[in-house]
């Protein structure tokens, strides 16, 4: 089992009026429903990124940007590197 470390957290009245408000509904103490919400957060976080991604991707193929071939990109990008240019 892993240790229990204290974090303090502070919150403004109005903030802890509506955590203990959310706990209250949910029959749990302060503490157990903050660390439901933060295990919440971890777990939906990088889902979201994804899914915001690949809407910005969805939203790309809707445009014809130019492009090359990409093994002459590819070799362009190398050249690039070994020389020392940065974009």
């Amino acid at each position: 089992m892993a240790m229990s470390i204290r974090l303090q957290v502070l919150l403004d009245s109005e903030e802890l009026a509506e955590v203990r408000e959310h706990a209250e509904k949910e029959h749990m103490t302060v503490s157990a429903w903050v660390r439901r919400a933060i295990r919440h957060e971890i777990s939906e976080r990088p889902a979201a990124r994804v899914h915001e991604k690949l809407a910005a991707i969805s939203r790309a193929q809707q445009y014809r940007y130019p492009s090359g071939d990409f093994g002459n990109m590819a070799a362009e990008i190398e050249h690039d590197y070994s020389a020392g240019i940065e974009p």
